[in-house]
């Protein structure tokens, strides 16, 4: 920040007014190491709690490369439990 506020008058009147906005929308693309890249839509929703409690929901574009990457996720979730896989616990003894 210092050397900004030395080089930069923009910033320094930025800086200095502080208007700063949530984002409370866009787009992330992310990285899954079994599926690859993601483009996801996000919404945050702040909570009217008086606490600082937000709720972000992320969305693919229907019919994407990303909405099927993410059936596919899901769809690995659904085999593991139907194999008993999230009931078993493993046997953690030495």
């Amino acid at each position: 920040m210092g050397e900004l506020s030395v080089k930069s008058e923009e910033f320094r009147r930025l800086w200095a007014t502080h208007d700063v906005k949530e984002k409370t929308y866009g787009v992330k693309r992310l990285h899954h190491p079994l599926v690859g890249d993601l483009t996801l839509h996000f919404h945050g929703f702040r909570l009217d709690d008086g606490c600082e409690t937000s709720l972000i929901t992320y969305h693919a574009e229907p019919d994407s490369p990303s909405a099927d990457a993410l059936r596919l996720l899901a769809s690995w979730g659904t085999d593991a439990t139907r194999a008993g896989a999230s009931t078993q616990r493993p046997d953690l003894t030495p």
